[in-house]
């Protein structure tokens, strides 16, 4: 009893040692982020700034449209996880509960894709949306939520281990296939719903190849790209305003990830329920 407690006690300590670890430098970030003195110089590490101000914010704000920025990015990563996580759930639905003809040899032929890494998909895939005329837009961003694989394979997963009873009770009643999908596939999905949800989100915020590549125009931009134009706009020795920029694109993941970590774990103790 006692070598377990033992044991208890040096994974804490070495858990916090590592959570320190991690911290530091983010707090730190957002130290320099408040601290005048980071303009144009490296301060002294600190936990409290030396010349509390906002300056470097202005400094950040003024120099590119952070808040078109943000604007974009909203806009994209909403609209992005919206069709990811419905088709996603529609086409898990279709694999796990449907019948149809080379059901099997288009799951395996899907997970086969997802393989194939993006990068080596990337050229093909800009030549096709260039003679779309779809450059410049949000376009090529938006229509590949309708083939999220991974969601679609997680979906699967979990969407088979709702009883086949509910789906029957509800044709008995006269339900039809889109309405069972609404009413019951949806609610009983919420946690895989939350999961998928977060995994686009973070996705979508820290997307860079992809809308460098397709977003022509400033002001369309997202602020994964923005934040690369002003870290090579100014110069090496601005960490302030670096700091700023970066505390600033950061800050809605971490919002979003403090309210909706929890569906993380419910949603992978509902998929293993079938392993």
């Amino acid at each position: 009893m006692r070598a377990k407690k033992i044991r208890k006690v040096i994974l804490i300590t070495v858990l916090l040692l590592m959570l320190i670890v991690i911290l530091i430098p983010l707090v730190w970030c957002i130290v320099l982020s408040f601290d005048r003195k980071a303009l144009s110089t490296l301060p002294e590490f600190s936990l409290v700034p030396h010349e509390f101000s906002l300056f470097n914010y202005q400094v950040a704000f003024n120099t590119i449209p952070l808040v078109r920025y943000y604007l974009n990015t909203i806009f994209v990563t909403v609209v992005h996880t919206f069709l990811a996580v419905f088709f996603a759930l529609m086409c898990g639905y279709a694999f796990a509960k449907g019948k149809f003809v080379g059901k099997q040899f288009w799951f395996i032929f899907m997970l086969a894709v997802m393989m194939i890494p993006f990068e080596s998909r990337m050229v093909p895939l800009y030549l096709q949306y260039k003679s779309w005329g779809l450059l410049d837009t949000y376009a090529p961003l938006l229509m590949g939520a309708c083939a999220y694989v991974y969601g679609i394979f997680f979906a699967k997963q979990n969407i088979e281990a709702i009883p086949d009873s509910l789906r029957e009770s509800a044709y008995i009643d006269g339900a039809s296939e889109w309405r069972i999908f609404l009413q019951i596939i949806i609610p009983l999905s919420k946690p895989l719903i939350a999961t998928l949800s977060i995994l686009q989100i973070l996705s979508n915020w820290n997307s860079y190849l992809w809308p460098l590549v397709v977003i022509r125009s400033s002001e369309k931009q997202l602020i994964s790209v923005g934040v690369s134009v002003f870290n090579a706009q100014q110069d090496s020795i601005y960490y302030g305003p670096r700091m700023a920029v970066a505390v600033i694109s950061a800050i809605p993941l971490s919002i979003m990830f403090l309210f909706l970590q929890k569906y993380i774990v419910q949603s992978v103790a509902v998929s293993g329920i079938k392993q």
